[in-house]
């Protein structure tokens, strides 16, 4: 208790040394247990594409009017408000805010005036948010607000069923992007575009898609704004090989849940030429037995530990790395999955890319 008095305390303090600059822009903050990088990224193409001035703080990066800046902002509260000055300093329009586990741990976020809280699905850091007051917030189809900081007729809704107010009327899937037909609100009809593939993609640009419509944007401007973000690293992402003798494709995704594995593997089922063999590292948690061998031809589980007799196991990451590619064939897809696999290293790839480049040396 202390600890978090103290830091509540430092939080309050680093606000007012900043003299409260989040009061001179607009917050939208995005938490969830996965999607919220990729939405918070689309989210930002679509407001910049609109004419807004934005600044973004993400996972993956900091950007300024779509340049990238040199700065962590969710190590410190001292952090998180330097990051707020620039953006008023700048007369940025929007502020978009990734909750991760460490900026919760700043204590910043009660001393903040959010305009729009955005949930991609459900977790810790999205109950968190969800108890903050804000103006609007855009949620998943028959997410229950009720009892929270939100008033349950500013909870813009999005999803694939009917109920849903930024209903995903169709998707087509395609090995290089994704096509989504959007009804929002039952009467405005929209058709995007992304060069992000699978579903999980299709439901963050519907997410992002959603914020932008609710917070009046141009959405003349919408078809561009999807299209603008052509990757996010480990988010179902392509590794080039140099290697002629590898006539397969391979990917890593950092998928760690559930809900986002089942999305990612179905949507590679869906997308394959041929075969789908798949590495999982120890952060990925597994679906049922019976649907891994129905959407995969070959996984392989990195320390999988007991209670796994019909998977195939290996006791590090490079032995799933090795046994997954030494079987790939021509038309193979080669998913790498997890956040070990994902985790970015300087330049913008990730680990799986540089584990990749290894083997062409």
């Amino acid at each position: 208790m202390e600890k978090e008095f103290v830091g509540k305390m430092r939080a309050r303090v680093a606000a007012l040394r900043y003299r409260n600059p989040a009061r001179a822009v607009r917050i939208i903050a995005v938490a969830g247990a996965s999607g919220k990088t990729t939405t918070a990224l689309l989210l930002n193409e679509l407001l910049l594409e609109s004419g807004s001035k934005v600044l973004a703080l993400t996972n993956h990066g900091c950007f300024l009017n779509g340049q990238p800046l040199d700065r962590r902002y969710d190590n410190s509260s001292g952090a998180v408000q330097r990051s707020l000055a620039l953006a008023k300093s700048k007369q940025a329009d929007f502020v978009i805010i990734e909750v991760t586990d460490a900026f919760i741990q700043t204590h910043v976020l009660p001393t903040l005036n959010i305009e729009m809280s955005i949930i991609t699905n459900d977790s810790p850091s999205a109950q968190t948010l969800l108890n903050q007051p804000v103006n609007y917030t855009v949620v998943p189809s028959g997410f229950d607000v009720a009892g929270l900081g939100v008033v349950p007729h500013q909870a813009i809704s999005f999803g694939e069923d009917e109920t849903a107010e930024a209903q995903m009327s169709g998707v087509i899937l395609r090995r290089r992007g994704t096509e989504i037909d959007l009804v929002i609100d039952h009467q405005t009809k929209l058709s995007i575009a992304t060069y992000l593939i699978g579903m999980a993609n299709a439901r963050n640009a519907t997410t992002a898609v959603s914020a932008a419509y609710v917070l009046a944007a141009d959405l003349s401007a919408v078809e561009e704004g999807v299209a603008r973000l052509e990757r996010v690293a480990g988010n179902y992402d392509y590794i080039q090989t140099a290697s002629e003798a590898r006539p397969y494709d391979v990917a890593v995704d950092g998928a760690s849940t559930v809900e986002s594995l089942e999305l990612l593997l179905s949507s590679a089922h869906q997308l394959k030429k041929r075969r789908l063999l798949v590495a999982l590292d120890a952060s990925v948690p597994l679906l049922a037995e019976k649907d891994m061998k129905q959407l995969t031809d070959r996984v392989v589980v990195v320390n999988a530990g007991e209670g796994l007799t019909g998977l195939e196991t290996a006791g590090s990451l490079q032995e799933a790395f090795d046994l997954v590619l030494r079987g790939a064939k021509k038309d193979d897809l080669v998913l790498l999955v997890g956040r070990e696999f994902a985790a970015l290293e300087p330049g913008g790839l990730t680990k799986a890319h540089r584990m990749l480049e290894a083997t062409d040396e």
